[in-house]
Protein backbone atom coordinates (compact mmCIF):
# COMPACT_ATOMS: atom_id res chain seq x y z
CA UNK A 1 0.00 0.00 0.00
CA UNK A 2 2.59 2.34 0.71
CA UNK A 3 4.62 2.04 -2.25
CA UNK A 4 1.45 2.72 -4.23
CA UNK A 5 0.95 6.10 -2.16
CA UNK A 6 4.21 6.36 -3.34
CA UNK A 7 3.98 6.10 -6.96
CA UNK A 8 0.72 8.01 -6.98
CA UNK A 9 2.05 11.08 -5.82
CA UNK A 10 5.32 10.68 -7.67
CA UNK A 11 3.29 11.03 -10.85
CA UNK A 12 1.83 14.12 -9.29
CA UNK A 13 5.30 15.47 -9.20
CA UNK A 14 6.62 14.51 -12.32
CA UNK A 15 3.10 16.47 -14.07
CA UNK A 16 4.75 19.13 -11.91
CA UNK A 17 8.76 19.26 -13.00
CA UNK A 18 7.01 18.42 -16.65
CA UNK A 19 5.11 21.51 -16.76
CA UNK A 20 7.92 23.78 -15.16
CA UNK A 21 10.70 21.84 -18.00
CA UNK A 22 8.31 22.75 -20.60
CA UNK A 23 7.98 26.49 -19.59
CA UNK A 24 11.49 26.57 -19.84
CA UNK A 25 11.63 28.03 -15.96
CA UNK A 26 11.19 26.73 -12.48
CA UNK A 27 7.79 26.22 -11.91
CA UNK A 28 5.70 28.88 -9.62
CA UNK A 29 2.72 28.78 -8.06
CA UNK A 30 0.82 32.12 -5.92
CA UNK A 31 3.87 33.69 -7.33
CA UNK A 32 6.04 31.36 -5.04
CA UNK A 33 9.05 29.48 -6.57
CA UNK A 34 9.46 25.47 -6.48
CA UNK A 35 12.83 24.66 -7.06
CA UNK A 36 12.55 20.80 -6.62
CA UNK A 37 15.22 18.51 -8.43
CA UNK A 38 15.06 19.09 -12.05
CA UNK A 39 14.10 16.38 -14.30
CA UNK A 40 17.38 17.56 -16.91
CA UNK A 41 20.81 18.12 -15.31
CA UNK A 42 21.82 21.80 -14.34
CA UNK A 43 24.69 22.19 -17.01
CA UNK A 44 24.81 25.75 -16.72
CA UNK A 45 26.84 27.48 -14.18
CA UNK A 46 26.95 31.17 -15.48
CA UNK A 47 30.28 31.23 -14.30
CA UNK A 48 31.73 31.08 -17.15
CA UNK A 49 33.56 34.31 -18.19
CA UNK A 50 33.41 35.66 -14.97
CA UNK A 51 36.79 35.38 -13.70
CA UNK A 52 34.94 33.13 -10.99
CA UNK A 53 35.84 29.91 -9.84
CA UNK A 54 33.83 27.10 -8.00
CA UNK A 55 35.84 24.12 -7.12
CA UNK A 56 33.83 20.80 -6.31
CA UNK A 57 35.84 17.67 -4.45
CA UNK A 58 33.87 14.52 -5.03
CA UNK A 59 33.84 11.18 -3.60
CA UNK A 60 35.09 11.75 0.14
CA UNK A 61 36.04 12.01 2.37
CA UNK A 62 38.53 9.81 3.53
CA UNK A 63 42.54 10.38 4.78
CA UNK A 64 43.59 12.01 1.72
CA UNK A 65 40.97 14.70 2.15
CA UNK A 66 42.85 16.18 4.77
CA UNK A 67 45.58 17.34 2.83
CA UNK A 68 43.20 18.87 0.47
CA UNK A 69 41.34 21.01 3.21
CA UNK A 70 45.45 21.95 4.21
CA UNK A 71 45.95 23.45 1.04
CA UNK A 72 42.56 25.27 0.63
CA UNK A 73 43.36 27.00 4.06
CA UNK A 74 46.78 27.75 3.74
CA UNK A 75 45.51 29.80 0.31
CA UNK A 76 42.14 31.05 2.25
CA UNK A 77 39.73 29.66 -0.40
CA UNK A 78 36.32 27.59 0.42
CA UNK A 79 35.64 24.83 -1.61
CA UNK A 80 32.10 22.66 -1.98
CA UNK A 81 32.35 18.86 -1.44
CA UNK A 82 30.12 16.30 -2.66
CA UNK A 83 29.97 13.26 -0.11
CA UNK A 84 29.58 10.14 -0.40
CA UNK A 85 27.80 8.46 2.32
CA UNK A 86 29.77 5.38 2.97
CA UNK A 87 33.37 7.13 3.17
CA UNK A 88 31.42 9.87 5.39
CA UNK A 89 30.81 6.97 8.07
CA UNK A 90 33.91 6.13 7.92
CA UNK A 91 35.62 9.46 8.20
CA UNK A 92 33.15 11.29 10.40
CA UNK A 93 36.47 13.34 11.64
CA UNK A 94 37.31 14.21 8.24
CA UNK A 95 33.32 15.38 7.53
CA UNK A 96 33.22 17.50 10.38
CA UNK A 97 36.48 19.02 9.62
CA UNK A 98 35.23 20.12 5.99
CA UNK A 99 31.66 21.52 7.69
CA UNK A 100 34.10 23.43 10.28
CA UNK A 101 36.30 24.96 8.07
CA UNK A 102 33.46 26.38 5.99
CA UNK A 103 33.39 24.27 3.07
CA UNK A 104 29.89 23.48 2.06
CA UNK A 105 28.51 19.68 2.58
CA UNK A 106 27.12 18.44 -0.80
CA UNK A 107 24.88 14.92 -1.76
CA UNK A 108 26.57 12.55 -3.81
CA UNK A 109 24.98 9.44 -3.12
CA UNK A 110 25.66 7.02 -0.41
CA UNK A 111 27.48 4.19 -2.38
CA UNK A 112 28.10 6.01 -5.58
CA UNK A 113 26.46 3.61 -7.98
CA UNK A 114 25.22 4.81 -11.24
CA UNK A 115 21.70 5.95 -10.94
CA UNK A 116 20.26 3.68 -13.83
CA UNK A 117 16.23 2.91 -14.21
CA UNK A 118 16.57 -0.04 -11.48
CA UNK A 119 16.11 2.99 -8.85
CA UNK A 120 13.15 3.90 -10.99
CA UNK A 121 11.59 0.14 -10.75
CA UNK A 122 12.38 0.42 -7.41
CA UNK A 123 11.97 4.38 -5.97
CA UNK A 124 12.90 3.31 -2.37
CA UNK A 125 16.74 2.73 -3.56
CA UNK A 126 17.18 5.76 -5.01
CA UNK A 127 15.51 7.46 -1.96
CA UNK A 128 17.62 5.61 0.24
CA UNK A 129 21.16 6.69 -1.75
CA UNK A 130 20.14 10.32 -1.16
CA UNK A 131 18.85 10.30 2.34
CA UNK A 132 21.81 7.85 4.26
CA UNK A 133 24.11 10.80 3.22
CA UNK A 134 21.56 14.01 3.86
CA UNK A 135 21.35 12.25 7.40
CA UNK A 136 25.25 12.62 7.60
CA UNK A 137 25.42 15.95 6.56
CA UNK A 138 22.57 17.98 7.64
CA UNK A 139 23.23 17.86 11.29
CA UNK A 140 26.72 19.91 10.28
CA UNK A 141 25.09 22.19 8.03
CA UNK A 142 23.97 25.72 8.93
CA UNK A 143 20.09 26.37 8.59
CA UNK A 144 21.11 28.90 5.91
CA UNK A 145 23.32 26.44 3.95
CA UNK A 146 21.26 25.29 0.83
CA UNK A 147 21.49 21.62 0.05
CA UNK A 148 23.21 20.43 -3.25
CA UNK A 149 23.40 17.28 -5.38
CA UNK A 150 25.38 16.07 -8.18
CA UNK A 151 24.73 12.51 -9.67
CA UNK A 152 27.38 9.96 -9.49
CA UNK A 153 29.68 9.93 -12.79
CA UNK A 154 26.80 12.83 -13.80
CA UNK A 155 24.46 9.79 -14.80
CA UNK A 156 20.36 11.28 -14.43
CA UNK A 157 17.39 10.12 -15.28
CA UNK A 158 13.90 12.41 -15.78
CA UNK A 159 11.91 9.93 -13.64
CA UNK A 160 14.59 10.34 -10.48
CA UNK A 161 13.42 13.65 -10.52
CA UNK A 162 9.91 12.72 -9.64
CA UNK A 163 10.30 10.19 -7.06
CA UNK A 164 12.84 12.51 -5.18
CA UNK A 165 10.34 15.43 -5.22
CA UNK A 166 7.48 13.19 -3.99
CA UNK A 167 10.07 13.20 -0.62
CA UNK A 168 9.53 15.81 2.01
CA UNK A 169 13.17 16.50 2.75
CA UNK A 170 14.60 15.46 -0.58
CA UNK A 171 12.56 17.90 -2.56
CA UNK A 172 14.68 20.61 -0.99
CA UNK A 173 17.95 19.51 -2.86
CA UNK A 174 19.31 21.86 -5.56
CA UNK A 175 20.20 19.51 -8.40
CA UNK A 176 21.54 17.63 -9.88
CA UNK A 177 24.26 20.19 -10.92
CA UNK A 178 26.95 19.28 -12.94
CA UNK A 179 30.48 21.19 -13.83
CA UNK A 180 32.25 22.99 -16.32
CA UNK A 181 35.85 21.87 -15.99
CA UNK A 182 37.63 18.70 -15.24
CA UNK A 183 35.84 15.82 -16.65
CA UNK A 184 38.57 15.22 -19.33
CA UNK A 185 41.64 15.13 -19.97
CA UNK A 186 43.31 16.17 -23.49
CA UNK A 187 46.45 15.91 -24.53
CA UNK A 188 47.77 17.90 -27.74
CA UNK A 189 51.20 18.13 -29.36
CA UNK A 190 52.39 17.05 -26.24
CA UNK A 191 50.97 19.59 -24.08
CA UNK A 192 47.84 18.52 -21.42
CA UNK A 193 45.13 21.17 -22.50
CA UNK A 194 42.90 19.95 -20.00
CA UNK A 195 42.97 17.48 -17.21
CA UNK A 196 40.79 14.82 -15.42
CA UNK A 197 42.62 14.47 -12.06
CA UNK A 198 41.59 10.72 -11.41
CA UNK A 199 42.81 10.06 -15.00
CA UNK A 200 45.98 12.08 -14.59
CA UNK A 201 46.96 9.69 -11.82
CA UNK A 202 45.59 6.72 -13.97
CA UNK A 203 48.32 8.13 -16.68
CA UNK A 204 50.67 8.39 -13.67
CA UNK A 205 51.09 12.19 -14.39
CA UNK A 206 52.67 14.40 -11.56
CA UNK A 207 50.37 16.84 -9.64
CA UNK A 208 52.35 19.91 -11.18
CA UNK A 209 51.51 18.49 -14.99
CA UNK A 210 48.13 17.71 -14.08
CA UNK A 211 48.12 21.55 -12.60
CA UNK A 212 48.41 22.53 -16.20
CA UNK A 213 45.55 21.30 -17.93
CA UNK A 214 43.41 22.93 -15.27
CA UNK A 215 45.24 25.61 -15.42
CA UNK A 216 44.90 25.92 -19.02
CA UNK A 217 41.08 25.15 -19.39
CA UNK A 218 40.11 27.27 -16.77
CA UNK A 219 42.05 30.43 -18.55
CA UNK A 220 40.47 29.43 -21.83
CA UNK A 221 36.88 29.78 -20.39
CA UNK A 222 37.67 32.69 -17.64
CA UNK A 223 36.51 30.44 -15.16
CA UNK A 224 33.12 27.50 -14.13
CA UNK A 225 32.86 24.54 -11.78
CA UNK A 226 35.62 22.49 -11.42
CA UNK A 227 35.06 19.41 -11.08
CA UNK A 228 38.43 17.63 -8.76
CA UNK A 229 38.20 14.52 -5.91
CA UNK A 230 39.60 14.64 -2.58
CA UNK A 231 40.35 10.60 -1.96
CA UNK A 232 43.98 10.65 -3.33
CA UNK A 233 47.42 10.55 -2.28
CA UNK A 234 47.79 13.62 -4.90
CA UNK A 235 44.95 15.40 -4.25
CA UNK A 236 46.28 18.02 -1.81
CA UNK A 237 49.26 18.71 -3.79
CA UNK A 238 47.50 19.62 -6.81
CA UNK A 239 45.20 22.05 -5.32
CA UNK A 240 48.36 23.69 -4.17
CA UNK A 241 49.25 23.89 -7.64
CA UNK A 242 45.97 25.12 -9.32
CA UNK A 243 44.48 27.67 -6.27
CA UNK A 244 47.53 30.31 -5.95
CA UNK A 245 48.73 31.46 -9.55
CA UNK A 246 45.19 31.63 -10.04
CA UNK A 247 44.89 34.02 -6.84
CA UNK A 248 47.58 36.17 -8.24
CA UNK A 249 46.00 36.41 -11.50
CA UNK A 250 42.92 37.78 -9.88
CA UNK A 251 39.90 35.12 -9.67
CA UNK A 252 37.84 35.09 -7.26
CA UNK A 253 37.11 31.75 -5.77
CA UNK A 254 33.41 31.17 -4.37
CA UNK A 255 31.10 28.06 -2.43
CA UNK A 256 28.15 26.79 -5.00
CA UNK A 257 25.95 28.12 -2.89
CA UNK A 258 27.25 31.81 -4.10
CA UNK A 259 26.93 31.41 -7.53
CA UNK A 260 23.62 33.19 -8.57
CA UNK A 261 23.32 31.23 -11.86
CA UNK A 262 21.97 28.37 -8.94
CA UNK A 263 19.85 30.51 -7.04
CA UNK A 264 16.66 30.34 -9.42
CA UNK A 265 16.60 26.34 -8.68
CA UNK A 266 16.95 26.99 -4.72
CA UNK A 267 14.19 26.24 -2.63
CA UNK A 268 12.46 29.43 -0.98
CA UNK A 269 13.99 29.80 2.73
CA UNK A 270 10.68 31.74 3.88
CA UNK A 271 8.19 29.55 2.76
CA UNK A 272 8.39 25.74 2.24
CA UNK A 273 8.60 24.94 -1.63
CA UNK A 274 5.91 22.14 -0.69
CA UNK A 275 3.41 24.92 0.35
CA UNK A 276 1.95 24.81 -3.33
CA UNK A 277 1.12 21.22 -3.27
CA UNK A 278 0.22 19.98 -0.03
CA UNK A 279 -0.68 16.64 -0.58
CA UNK A 280 2.50 15.61 -1.31
CA UNK A 281 3.74 16.91 2.05
CA UNK A 282 2.35 13.80 4.13
CA UNK A 283 2.93 11.30 1.36
CA UNK A 284 4.04 8.11 2.63
CA UNK A 285 8.23 6.89 2.48
CA UNK A 286 8.32 3.24 2.14
CA UNK A 287 12.29 2.75 3.10
CA UNK A 288 13.82 -0.55 1.69
CA UNK A 289 16.51 -2.87 3.41
CA UNK A 290 19.09 -0.77 4.23
CA UNK A 291 22.56 -1.31 1.46
CA UNK A 292 25.03 -3.37 2.64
Amino acid sequence: MGFMRLSIFSLIAAAIVCVAANAGEPTTAAGMQLAWFQSRTIFHSGLRGTHTIALTFDDGPNAYTGAVLDALKANNVKATFFIVGKMAKAHPEMLARIAAEGHLLGNHSATHPELTSKFDDDPNLLIQQLREVNNEIAPLMKQSDVLFFRAPYGYWRSAHAAILNADPILRNYTGPVYWDIGGDMILHDGYVMSSADWSCWKHKLSAHVCAKGYLREIRRNDGGVVLMHCIHKESGDLVAEVVPPLLQEGYKFIRLDQDPEYKQYETPTTTPAVAAAAPLQSAPIVFAQALK
